[in-house]
């Protein structure tokens, strides 16, 4: 099991995706008994979502590439993992430009197959 300093160092990596299987797991293990770093995960994925509004904010870079470019952004906003290495279910939600899609997927000896993801609402103001 990871102490709270090893999972503020994966939190970042986390937040942008790049996490291993199993060190995502791991800090998932964590984060269901610590408050202290279930703010600190919520505080990363703010700052990760005000820093690409701000970037979308800023002038000088043609409409077309923020329509292009910042829908292809994905921050995990939670996600649950029932099972083992051998049979399990996750369920993932996610903020991807102005939508909350939602994943779900069956893990059968440690493969990801999709069961179903949805486009997701538009949030924000309008």
């Amino acid at each position: 099991m990871i102490d709270c300093r090893e999972a503020r160092e994966l939190i970042p990596w986390y937040v942008n995706g790049t996490l291993s299987a199993g060190e995502a797991r791991e800090l998932a293990v964590h984060l269901a008994g610590c408050p202290a770093c279930r703010t600190e995960l919520a505080d990363a994925i703010r700052l990760s979502i005000e820093v690409k509004t701000a970037v979308s904010r800023l002038p000088g870079a043609p409409e077309r590439i923020r329509e292009k470019v910042l829908p292809q952004s994905e921050v995990p906003v939670a996600r649950l993992d029932l099972g083992s290495f051998f049979l399990g279910l996750s369920l993932g939600l996610s903020v991807k430009g102005n939508k909350i899609p939602v994943q779900g997927n069956l893990c059968l000896l440690g493969r990801r197959l999709k069961l179903f993801e949805t486009k997701g609402g538009r949030h924000g103001r309008s």
